[in-house]
């Protein structure tokens, strides 16, 4: 029994030549593309003939069925129709601006006009091949990996495609591995004598109590203890945007004595009184950019003698 090929629709505004607006929108059979209209653009919302669309397509394409009703068949398709949308709400701001480009650049833009049901093992591992040849890190190759298998795994979850082909690849050999570098104790404490004070206390909390710079510079005074012995973090900040912290957990850091000491003393100088002020901020009051204060402020002062490689 041949598979029913789903009608691909979008649903698109579009202005008439009478000066009014209408909602409609297009399919294409057999390289015949067709006007569907739904009704005036007064009369409904773009929610509303959305459900209108998709009620059309159900019909079409099988009897008032739901699944797979409006699902994508291309690699493309489904990334930017299913995958992404559902992804952007699981992940972070940092983590949604890399894969996102990861995922266009490398897989939407070289697999995208082919469909799912059509890649095998073999192909998606060759692919692979050649983005180690390419001269890629075995990190970002091991990323594109992961991103093909969890593409392909959601795929089979939502029947688009019955079968995984990802579960035995593997990142190649041949990718090149970078080391990476990590500071020394002396280095530390180079790095610290080399600072101002602002920076100082930040680097020690970051050194010595292992804090994420994203909740570092969500900190505000209500979350430190007044001896500056324990910091609660309730939130994290990318880009001027808030989050609950890392796995939605609060949790307590202690602080060691020396670190807690500087700390201490930096908000009794420098910090407003305020329990919402921030202990981290800028001219406006708000929580510093990470990518500023690391480079403007941080490396600034390292690349002189020799750290400007240094980073969170």
């Amino acid at each position: 029994m041949r598979r029913r090929r789903f009608q691909k629709a979008a649903c698109n505004f579009a202005s008439m030549q009478i000066g009014e607006y209408g909602w409609f929108f297009t399919t294409t059979k057999k390289r015949e593309r067709r006007y569907h209209t739904l009704g005036w653009a007064s009369e409904m919302t773009k929610g509303t003939a959305d459900e209108k669309r998709q009620e059309f397509m159900r019909e079409t394409n099988g009897g008032g069925r739901t699944t797979a009703a409006t699902r994508p068949p291309t690699v493309a398709e489904f990334l930017e129709q299913v995958y992404l949308p559902f992804y952007r709400g699981k992940w972070k701001e940092s983590t949604t601006g890399t894969s996102e480009n990861r995922l266009r650049h490398h897989i939407g833009k070289e697999l995208g006009t082919q469909r799912l049901e059509d890649l095998t093992l073999a192909p998606l591992q060759q692919f692979l091949e050649q983005k180690a040849a390419s001269g890629l890190s075995f990190s970002v190759v091991d990323h594109i990996r992961w991103d093909l298998s969890s593409m392909f795994e959601m795929a089979v979850s939502e029947k688009v495609i019955a079968v995984n082909p990802t579960t035995a690849l593997y990142t190649p050999k041949t990718a090149k591995r970078s080391e990476s570098q990590s500071m020394s104790a002396q280095q530390v404490e180079l790095a610290l004598g080399a600072v101002e004070f602002r920076e100082k206390v930040i680097l020690r909390l970051a050194v010595f109590a292992g804090m994420r710079p994203g909740e570092l510079l969500a900190i505000q005074r209500e979350h430190v203890k007044p001896d500056a012995s324990v910091i609660e973090i309730r939130r994290r900040v990318y880009r001027g945007k808030f989050a609950a912290p890392k796995n939605g957990l609060v949790r307590t850091i202690a602080i060691p004595p020396s670190t807690a000491a500087l700390l201490r003393d930096w908000m009794e100088k420098a910090v407003d009184q305020n329990p919402e002020t921030y202990v981290f901020a800028g001219e406006t009051g708000q929580p510093l950019w990470r990518s500023s204060l690391l480079d403007d402020h941080i490396r600034a002062k390292l690349e002189p003698i020799g750290l400007g490689w240094v980073n969170f």
